[in-house]
């Protein structure tokens, strides 16, 4: 802070040359002398717009309104009416003087080491030029002393001392700006956050890091359940409505004799006031419901708790299913009292009768036995054999006559003759029945033996009766059944 107060005295020197050369070019400024003789107000009544001054006067009236603005501490706007001011004369020595006092105060310090320098080489004399050079010899730090912020997360913004010189830096989540060595107190300050602040000692020529974790702000809750009377919680403790809660997440329970529980999960975030509104649900008695039960209400499987489930306000449909019962399915009606209760009555399963045995087959004559199934395909062999047959003799018989067909053209190889192609072709066709033939009979043939080998083995199973016989003559009477 001992750089920072000189720099100080040396601007206030500067600063009542300021106002000398104001007060006797223009005649005063508020607050200092009198008002110039063409004020912005005697402009306004000649309806004469700054833009159509002179140059010279629109100058003297940006830099009064420059420095009435610093006296009364508002600096932004201060800092735009010298800007305006140094766009018609770069190298105005009140305007650049007063730029760097306004930078200065918004913690500028580049800016307004710039803006010193500037001062300096437009060439200012005497008093003024030997505070400049002062200045500008202590805020050289600048460009080697810096403040590094670091939030935890989020962004904040940074004072130092006091938010009346402005924001010093918007840490997003750091930030890093240069600064004159000395002792401050940094404050950060961030919505829905607690306000941080902590005294720092800056070095000269060194880089000072600063961490800050920010504490969210406790949030006002407000629970309003119905029916009057429930008993709210909040993470297992009674809520107190006075006090707030801890930023974060917390389970709020409302409880109330004869009604369910209705939980709810909130987040308390940045100070934000919350609101719950919980309307509680009555508890309606269900007796008679057999152990290992399932209950759907409206289609939605509700759990027996206590004897009881929750049911909302409304007609609903009830439906109860239980082992060895029949399903169950009771009308709620909207209109009930407060001891209204369901007493269940199920129906159990009907017992299935036995099923009746089956009286043994009566014993079944010898002929129907007879044609077993491998004897009923041996028959079947057998039709397919004896199409077969017939099959190879028509083939037989068509063979012959394209044969004899073959000799009526020519009668023998060895005479020569006009129609030996077609007797070839007729001869080719011949041979193609033949063949044709002997496999139609080939397959009879198998066809027979294969029925023949199926009726053989297909005969039904012997049963063998032995009877003892007493009498005048003893002995076994044995009866095979083929």
């Amino acid at each position: 802070m001992i750089v920072e107060a000189k720099v100080k005295a040396c601007m206030i020197t500067i600063l009542r040359s300021l106002i000398v050369y104001i007060s006797v070019v223009g005649g005063g400024v508020a607050g200092v002398g009198a008002a110039p003789p063409a004020s912005p107000a005697a402009h306004a009544k000649r309806s004469i717009t700054p833009e159509v001054m002179k140059p010279s006067t629109r100058l003297w009236h940006k830099t009064s309104a420059a420095l009435t603005q610093y006296r009364s501490g508002n600096y932004q706007r201060s800092l735009e009416l010298i800007e305006q001011g140094l766009a018609i004369d770069p190298k105005h020595l009140v305007l650049l003087g007063l730029q760097g006092m306004v930078l200065l105060e918004l913690r500028d310090y580049p800016g307004a080491l710039a803006a010193y320098q500037a001062y300096l080489a437009a060439g200012p004399r005497g008093t003024n030029r030997r505070e400049a050079q002062k200045i500008v010899d202590n805020l050289r730090a600048v460009e080697s002393t810096f403040l590094e912020l670091a939030l935890e997360s989020g962004t904040g913004e940074v004072y130092l001392d006091s938010k009346t010189a402005g924001r010093f830096c918007l840490a997003a989540p750091g930030c890093r700006r240069a600064v004159l060595p000395g002792e401050y107190k940094v404050i950060v300050e961030r919505p829905g956050f607690e306000r941080w602040s902590r005294p720092l000692a800056i070095p000269r020529g060194r880089t000072t890091r600063l961490e800050v974790a920010l504490t969210e702000l406790p949030s006002r809750l407000t629970v309003r359940a119905a029916p009057d009377g429930a008993r709210i919680t909040i993470d297992g403790v009674a809520h107190d409505p006075a006090a707030p809660i801890p930023a974060g997440k917390h389970r709020i329970v409302a409880s109330l004799a004869g009604h369910a529980e209705e939980p709810r999960e909130v987040i308390a975030r940045e100070g934000k006031p919350i609101e719950l509104d919980l309307v509680l649900v009555p508890v309606v008695a269900l007796r008679g419901v057999p152990p290992g039960a399932e209950l759907s209400l409206d289609d939605r499987p509700v759990t027996l708790r206590d004897g009881g489930i929750p049911i909302p306000a409304g007609g609903h449909a009830l439906v109860i299913r239980a082992p060895g019962f029949l399903d169950h399915r009771i009308a709620i009606p909207s209109e009930r009292g407060a001891d209204y209760q369901v007493a269940v009555e199920l129906e159990r399963v009907p017992a299935v009768a036995p099923r009746p045995q089956r009286t043994p087959p009566l014993p079944r004559s010898p002929g129907h036995d007879r044609f077993t199934g491998r004897r009923k395909l041996a028959l079947a062999v057998s039709g397919a054999g004896l199409l077969a047959l017939g099959t190879g003799v028509v083939l037989g018989v068509q063979s012959r006559r394209l044969d004899a067909d073959t000799y009526a053209l020519c009668e023998a190889t060895s005479i020569p003759c006009i129609e030996a192609p077609d007797a070839n072709a007729l001869n080719l066709r011949a041979r193609a029945r033949a063949r044709a033939a002997n496999f139609a009979y080939g397959a009879a043939g198998g066809a027979a033996i294969a029925a023949a080998l199926l009726w053989l083995t297909g005969a039904t199973e012997r049963r063998v009766t032995v009877t003892p016989r007493l009498g005048g003559v003893a002995g076994l009477d044995l009866d095979v059944r083929f």
